[in-house]
């Protein structure tokens, strides 16, 4: 086993454990040739362990951009992209507002660097997000133009199909209300869509007064289910803007079946 580690791995690892030592406040351990190779080996495991939780990095949304440049098909993401961005967004400013409050020789560097990579991800997620903007209009436009029922969404994020068809809906209305008045000789309209809504709205509850306070069907993503978790759950934000956990192993929660089915597929939790 030792001969997998080469002696500035070595010594790197054992470094790494000493400093973490250092920031936590802690003795520094003196340790012999064998105990430096097992501590390297503890080091290992241990930091592989926690990038093993990493689900964004830096390198990870530069890749998503390059694939979203590279191809003219919308790319197919992860459903908890956004939650994860969140989390790991919110890890970075924490780790920023340490380094802002430390006094330590080497926390201004850490600093600049931390605040440059923000930035470089702030970049890279609004470069993302115009390229998909982009990619979702097109569909849109084609389909209202086309009115073809062959219309792949199936890439596109939850918030991204809400986009795509209120602005469908948008071109449809106006195709309607312009072009085809025109070819029939008449000025263009364009109805109220708030005006409509509002109207489709009031005729529902008059026709189902008390449907507003009728729990939520078993099948809807909103009602909840619950979960056991299996595996750490560090906090999230959902759709909601409500902040939930972390929650650590045999915690169980009562949460909108969509977001149970994520974590559980995850591997995280399980159903109760």
């Amino acid at each position: 086993m030792w001969g997998e580690l080469s002696t500035i791995e070595t010594l790197s690892f054992v470094l790494s454990i000493q400093i973490r030592f250092l920031r936590r406040g802690w003795k520094v351990p003196v340790v012999s040739r064998v105990e430096e190779y097992s501590l390297a080996t503890l080091a290992r495991v241990s930091i592989q362990n926690e990038m093993a939780d990493i689900k964004i990095t830096l390198e990870t949304l530069y890749d998503i951009l390059r694939n979203e440049k590279k191809r003219d098909d919308l790319q197919k993401l992860d459903a908890t992209l956004f939650i994860d961005i969140v989390q790991y967004m919110r890890e970075k400013q924490a780790l920023l507002e340490t380094k802002r409050q430390s006094t330590e020789t080497f926390a201004a560097g850490e600093r600049d660097k931390l605040e440059y990579e923000i930035r470089s991800i702030n970049r890279i997620l609004k470069e993302t997000y115009e390229k998909r903007e982009k990619k979702i209009i097109d569909i849109a436009l084609n389909r209202s133009r086309t009115g073809s029922d062959i219309i792949d969404t199936s890439s596109m994020l939850h918030e991204e199909k809400e986009f795509y068809h209120k602005v469908l809906k948008t071109l449809d209305d106006y195709r309607q209300g312009v072009l085809e008045n025109l070819f029939q000789g008449k000025l263009p309209h364009i109805p109220d869509q708030h005006k409509a809504d509002a109207v489709v709205e009031k005729k529902k509850e008059e026709a189902h007064p008390t449907l507003t306070s009728l729990p939520p069907a078993p099948s809807s993503p909103h009602s909840p289910t619950k979960i056991k978790f299996t595996m750490p759950m560090p906090s999230f934000v959902w759709k909601d803007m409500k902040q939930y956990g972390p929650f650590d192993i045999g915690e169980e929660l009562e949460i909108y079946s969509e977001v149970a089915e994520l974590i559980v597929r995850k591997g995280r939790a399980v159903k109760v």
